[in-house]
């Protein structure tokens, strides 16, 4: 099929499509046979027209890694108006979490820059990652009034037991049932969050 130069669609549809195709490429042979050549080639568009929208490959992640963790602080905000629980509340978070892993694992991919999805700009100064660590730790502050340092603590504790579990589920996923990685991330983020108390 011959590449084209423009088709007629607005700027935002042709942005969101590059970002799925991308995603859809990822999905299916990983992020390392994602190209900006190959997205285009795929929406049948010439390189330069993508490179109109995402300056590089690194531009690209970054946009897919905020469209990550902006989806997770939609939910983690839903969850705080869904339950005055903090206990449910972290529960339910944390179970928000495995559920995206699992069903969008090239988006987490790249949030965490797994499986060859690594982009270079730092994820600590996005906006986005911040607001969604700042609803963690505000679930994590409302079990007991701690200090600054200690939500600070504890939250790099549940980031990193749930990230970890949820890792070695996708490494493990041949050798692992997803319903037994499933079973000890809820079992172990349970006991975390039950230690709280």
């Amino acid at each position: 099929m011959e590449t084209i130069e423009r088709k007629p669609r607005s700027r935002e549809q042709t942005r969101s499509g590059i970002m799925v195709t991308a995603k859809t490429i990822a999905r299916r042979e990983g992020w390392q046979a994602v190209s900006i050549r190959k997205i285009a080639d795929a929406i049948e568009y010439s390189a330069p027209i993508v490179y109109e929208y995402f300056d590089s490959k690194d531009v690209l992640l970054n946009e897919i890694r905020n469209e990550g963790f902006s989806y997770l602080y939609q939910e983690y905000d839903r969850i705080l108006k869904l339950y005055r629980d903090p206990e449910k509340r972290l529960y339910e978070i944390s179970l928000i979490q495995w559920d995206f892993a699992q069903q969008q694992p090239e988006i987490y991919q790249v949030m965490y820059s797994l499986e060859g999805a690594y982009c270079s700009m730092p994820v600590y100064q996005s906006d986005i990652v911040q607001a969604v660590s700042d609803k963690v730790s505000e679930i994590i502050c409302s079990f007991i009034p701690k200090s600054k340092e200690s939500i600070r603590r504890l939250f790099f504790e549940w980031w990193s037991i749930s990230h970890g579990l949820i890792s070695m589920a996708m490494m493990l996923k041949d050798e692992q049932s997803i319903e037994m990685s499933a079973q000890v991330y809820r079992e172990t983020m349970r006991r975390f969050v039950r230690g709280l108390k």
